[in-house]
């Protein structure tokens, strides 16, 4: 008896989660650049616009989506960005089964997930796996987050979706990023770089306008700062933000936003994190004393 239970049980969880490859699917793009590799995308929105992998959108030019059954749509480049390995399509159509998406206090470690991709001509393809880890990271003062996954990621997965047991998308799977392993963006973050990048074809990112060089901090005030090492400021840009903002050749960079600035690699996250026109604060250190600044970040040069 219990056996039949356990068999039951099973057999429904297995057709569940048929249904939602099933009715993920017609959301799940084959994205075609013209060149050898192909990559998944997702209809983001009813009205053509389409996300996928920076990586995966080698050519800019003669690119295609296609969807289930073999239908395909020219497409057109809006923009890409980089950092995130993120690329936004846009085709000219109305109506398109978009994705559904999980909202972040949605999104829980030890989840089900199944990875969705359309790679090659194979047609629609799913594995699963859990949410093993959830990373925060932080964009605009808002929580975002990188998900790892132990759902395999074939060869093509990169630009599908990543999604609950219910069919929520809660990322976007990316192989570069986790070098063969399971990683996904989540869509806190995909979204805002999809925003982005339809309002201005680019990401926007935050500029300060200086050059820097590490300096260990005086030894009587590191026990106040709780930090060895700042970055001392060796060259202020003429009409950068950072002068428009106070600061001064020879301060030193303490933190940003609270986080703390202890090489260039961590002054240049923070940076990225950070869109043009964001009010940065800033901890710095003039004349061995500790203030507080406010700036206005520009555009990236």
């Amino acid at each position: 008896m219990a056996q039949q239970a356990a068999t039951g049980l099973l057999a429904s969880l297995s057709s569940e989660l048929a249904d939602v490859v099933e009715r993920v699917g017609p959301s799940v793009v084959r994205v075609d650049d013209g060149s050898r590799l192909t990559a998944t995308g997702v209809i983001w929105s009813a009205d053509g616009v389409i996300v996928t992998t920076s990586h995966g959108v080698e050519r800019d030019e003669e690119l295609a989506i296609e969807q289930g059954g073999g239908a395909r749509s020219p497409a057109t480049l809006v923009g890409r960005d980089p950092d995130t390995d993120l690329a936004v399509l846009k085709v000219s159509a109305a109506g398109l089964p978009a994705v559904q998406t999980a909202s972040p206090e949605e999104v829980r470690v030890g989840q089900i997930a199944l990875a969705l991709g359309r790679p090659g001509d194979s047609g629609l393809q799913a594995t699963i796996g859990i949410l093993s880890a959830r990373l925060e990271t932080q964009s605009k003062g808002q929580a975002e987050y990188i998900l790892n996954t132990d759902a395999v990621l074939y060869p093509g997965f990169s630009g599908g979706p990543l999604v609950d047991a219910s069919g929520r998308v809660v990322g976007i799977n990316n192989l570069l990023f986790g070098r063969g392993k399971g990683v996904a963006l989540g869509v806190p973050t995909v979204a805002h770089i999809v925003e982005a990048i339809l309002a201005h074809g680019r990401i926007q990112r935050g500029y300060l306008g200086v050059r820097t060089q590490l300096v260990t901090l005086p030894a009587h005030l590191l026990q106040t700062l709780n930090q060895e090492r700042g970055l001392l400021l060796v060259q202020v840009e003429a009409g950068s933000p950072a002068e428009q903002g106070g600061l001064l050749l020879g301060d030193a960079l303490l933190s940003i936003n609270g986080h703390t600035v202890q090489d260039v690699d961590e002054l240049r996250r923070h940076l990225r994190s950070l869109q043009a026109g964001h009010t940065a604060a800033l901890r710095i250190l003039r004349g061995g004393e500790p203030r507080d600044l406010s700036v206005t970040l520009g555009v990236e040069k």
